[in-house]
């Protein structure tokens, strides 16, 4: 007995707070207890090394009311913003912690009497005990009164001091950079309420805006400007809280709207958001710069990860007109999009390179900045990737040894087994061929890239009087071109083209008898 007495007299703290009866100035005081009490644990925490820290319930009568909702939501508050904190805050009283604060609040004649009590979570010793007392009055007797995400008429009286606020008059928030540094706004929700924060991010990045408390809050999430709702969410936070996160652009103006899950839903409630950064993140306004290569042989591909919501940005300065090839490598579901300086949107692409790489092919100017923006095809996508952009290959396009064969007088001749390594030196270059069978049988014919399957090439097959008996775009592998037909002593000529706007590899045609 007297060494759990010697234990209370250490780290007994007897605040000594005690509200007036103006009913105007009781939750303003309440406000500076709070700030008290936090700057007391916080020395007991820092004195402790604590590393992670939740703040419990406070009960009344056996359960939560607007007076424990709001006690919780600015104690956490507090402790958040509180400057030289080495230890993590985590909202809501669910996440695990190696530290709990909790507390009861006990109603007397005239008094009432809030317990504060410090928990060290690995052997439920109680390493620290506070008290505040308040007079009772109007103000605390109605929140005492009212459950926690109730209504109830005594909810106007928790009116916070931002009100009025709307979408044409929203409040103003600063994001922080990164979860540890973001302010708690403290706001309160009365019936049929809804709050307004004004987001402007100072760089791109990933937003998550949150809510903190024990009230049940829904959030959305719009385009200040266009009016357009960009995402919403109901419990994504911890409890019933409401989280959203989305990948934003630097300068531009998003509004977050606050209400209750229903209209009934009352009480006070934290806000917060923030912006993560990662060493080495790019942004539209801070790309990674890459030189573009001259040639597929010669490109370098630059290794990146992509983690789950991320946006990476390559700065591309063409050194000369062209068309220019842009594309990602490796396992993971790309998604590219092609921006000019002014952020007009060029074009953009899923699934045009291998497998489910992204590839696009744009007619770039020498000089001119390009920003390519890779992500993964949804938020959920995360993994490396590789990026790489190129010219065509000095000569890769010039005319090859069988032209002119634009027409079937100008065929060259095709011997089965021995393939020819072609060009299409314009987009509209046309080669025809003609070959004969002396041996009737099933035959395959192909038209593939030299360097890859992603040259778009397509075969149409003739018989000696120039009817069309066979065509074919992409049967082979990839975008490449392939007839597999019996076919019957004879002569045949062979028309082959390219889809590709602008043919950047040269090709290989053969003709083989099927195995």
């Amino acid at each position: 007995m007297k060494k759990y007495f010697s234990f209370l007299v250490i780290f007994f703290l007897f605040t000594g707070n005690v509200f007036s009866q103006n009913t105007d100035n009781s939750v303003r005081q309440m406000d500076e207890a709070v700030k008290t009490l936090a700057r007391e644990i916080h020395a007991k925490l820092t004195e402790k090394r604590a590393e992670k820290v939740t703040v419990g319930q406070f009960v009344f009568n056996n359960g939560t009311t607007t007076f424990s909702s709001y006690w919780v939501n600015q104690l956490t508050s507090e402790l958040t913003n509180i400057n030289g904190r080495n230890y993590i805050i985590l909202s809501g009283g669910t996440a695990p912690a190696d530290w709990t604060i909790s507390g009861e609040i006990i109603q007397a004649v005239d008094i009432i009497r809030v317990y504060t009590s410090l928990t060290r979570s690995q052997d439920r010793a109680i390493e620290g005990s506070f008290l505040s007392n308040f007079q009772r009055n109007e103000q605390i007797n109605n929140m005492l009164a009212v459950r926690s995400g109730t209504a109830n008429s005594s909810s106007s009286s928790l009116i916070d001091q931002y009100e009025p606020d709307s979408w044409e008059s929203p409040v103003t928030y600063t994001i922080g950079a990164g979860s540890q540094s973001a302010v708690v706004m403290n706001r309160a929700l009365t019936e049929g309420d809804e709050d307004f924060f004004l987001l402007i991010p100072e760089r791109d990045g990933r937003l998550t805006a949150e809510t903190t408390g024990n009230i049940d809050t829904y959030m959305h999430l719009y385009d200040y400007e266009s009016e357009e709702e960009l995402a919403s969410d109901d419990d994504g936070g911890v409890g019933n809280n409401a989280r959203i996160t989305l990948n934003v652009r630097a300068g531009r103006r998003y509004l977050a709207v606050v209400r209750g899950y229903n209209s009934s839903v009352t009480g006070p409630y934290g806000f917060k958001a923030f912006i993560n950064f990662r060493e080495g993140m790019s942004s539209f306004n801070n790309p990674v710069s890459y030189e573009i290569g001259m040639g597929e042989d010669n490109v370098t591909t630059v290794q990146r990860r992509l983690q789950s919501g991320d946006e990476e940005y390559f700065l591309l300065i063409p050194t000369r007109d062209g068309r220019l090839t842009i594309e990602t490598t490796g396992r993971i579901d790309t998604y590219m999009e092609l921006y000019d300086s002014d952020n007009e949107l060029l074009d953009e692409d899923d699934d045009s390179g291998n497998s489910y790489n992204a590839r696009i092919r744009y007619n770039v100017r020498a000089g001119r900045r390009y920003i390519a923006k890779v992500r993964g095809y949804s938020d959920s996508v995360s993994g490396s990737y590789g990026f790489r952009a190129f010219f065509p290959g000095a000569g890769m396009l010039g005319p090859d040894e069988y032209e002119p064969d634009d027409d079937p007088s100008q065929a060259k001749i095709l011997e089965i087994g021995s393939p020819q390594r072609r060009t299409f030196h314009s987009k509209d270059d046309v080669d025809w061929v003609q070959f004969h069978i002396t041996r009737s049988g099933r035959y395959v014919i192909n038209a593939r890239g030299v360097n890859n399957n992603r040259l778009d090439t397509y075969l149409e097959l003739f018989d000696s009087n120039l009817n069309s008996i066979a065509e074919d775009d992409d049967g082979g592998e990839g975008l490449s071109a392939r007839i597999t037909r019996n076919l019957s002593n004879g002569t045949y000529f062979l028309k082959v083209w390219c889809l590709d706007e602008e043919p950047d590899q040269g090709y290989i045609l053969s003709l083989d008898a099927a195995q």
